[in-house]
């Protein structure tokens, strides 16, 4: 019989639970956090042995269909973390050039990635780089990432990341975010895959 052991622990926000408000609350951050990513992280720690050695990153690329599910949802959700913070971010002036050339300027991805939000039954919708188009927008349904492209950022569209603050109002949900996005995490995924095939 196979021991088991909680290999993956739930990592620390890059940020304090409160300092995205009056935004997002502490409460919609908790419930995000503390319920629904520690669920992925619990479910995918029950599944692996202790010996396991995979990296969560490699765990969301088995070929287990529900170690797959729950890893890439845990990975999401660290992505999604990671890509807000407490403080204003400038956009980078790279950034901002492709922006220019793919949606018309950061008032034109704010739109258009607003519009995308409140229109689709997706779990997730990222701002990604596509090594043949440039930047655009995608979604993904849970547990999954868009195919062939780069994340630079993504946003959770699972109910427990909006429902206390906005109900079911996706638009006003992206509304909160839009100051929080973290605009330097863009500039350095997109590094990263400037130095790899995408």
């Amino acid at each position: 019989m196979p021991h088991f052991a909680s290999r993956f622990e739930l990592p620390a926000l890059p940020f304090e639970r409160h300092s995205l408000e009056p935004e997002v609350s502490r409460a919609q951050i908790d419930l995000l956090y503390s319920h629904h990513h520690r669920r992925h992280i619990d479910e995918l720690n029950a599944q692996l042995a202790s010996d396991d050695g995979r990296s969560l990153a490699a765990l969301a690329k088995a070929e287990e269909a529900d170690v797959r599910d729950s890893a890439q949802e845990a990975w999401n959700l660290v992505f999604f973390w990671h890509g807000l913070s407490a403080r204003s971010v400038e956009m980078p002036e790279r950034l901002a050039r492709r922006i220019e050339a793919a949606f018309g300027g950061i008032g034109g991805l704010q739109c258009q990635w607003r519009a995308r939000i409140q229109e689709t039954t997706a779990g997730w919708c990222w701002l990604v780089l596509d090594s043949r188009s440039g930047l655009r927008l995608a979604t993904s349904s849970p547990a999954e990432l868009p195919d062939d492209v780069t994340p630079l950022l993504g946003i959770a569209l699972a109910d427990e990341a909006y429902r206390i603050d906005h109900r079911h109002d996706r638009g006003e949900y992206f509304d909160a975010l839009w100051p929080h996005l973290n605009w330097e995490y863009a500039q350095l995924n997109s590094e990263v895959a400037g130095r790899a095939p995408v």
